[in-house]
């Protein structure tokens, strides 16, 4: 199987792990030692149980129950995911689209980081982010 398809397929079976087990269930299929960058956090670069309890807290008294994934592009070496998360709970409902690209080193993924808009992850990929 071509590399792309691989680190495709591996994106997709994450957002299938975020709709049908939640984050931590994503976070299982990773390497404990990856790097997540959310945008939400200051350019603060987490470990994946770093960013289970960073969104945990982000999210407060809700939850995933939906993650909707819209494309999966090859931009390079990275993979850009585009998709939306729904949260409930706390009293609402909350939609929020989010832009993701994953970073690959031969076929393992070491990096992803989270963008607000398309724009902005594409820009990511264009310029590095220091020391990677």
């Amino acid at each position: 199987m071509p590399p792309t398809e691989s680190r495709v397929r591996l994106v997709r079976r994450l957002w299938e792990a975020v709709a049908d087990g939640g984050l931590g269930t994503a976070l299982a299929l990773t390497e404990p030692d990856m790097e997540w960058i959310p945008h939400t956090a200051g350019g603060r670069v987490l470990t994946s149980q770093e960013l289970l309890a960073f969104f945990n807290e982000f999210q407060g008294e809700q939850h995933i129950s939906e993650a909707r994934l819209y494309s999966v592009e090859e931009e390079g070496e990275a993979i850009v995911a585009s998709g939306s998360f729904r949260l409930k709970g706390g009293g609402g409902i909350s939609d929020f689209q989010i832009h993701i690209v994953y970073e690959f080193e031969d076929e393992r993924l070491v990096r992803a980081s989270t963008h607000a808009t398309k724009a902005d992850a594409l820009d990511s990929i264009a310029r590095p982010a220091a020391g990677g």
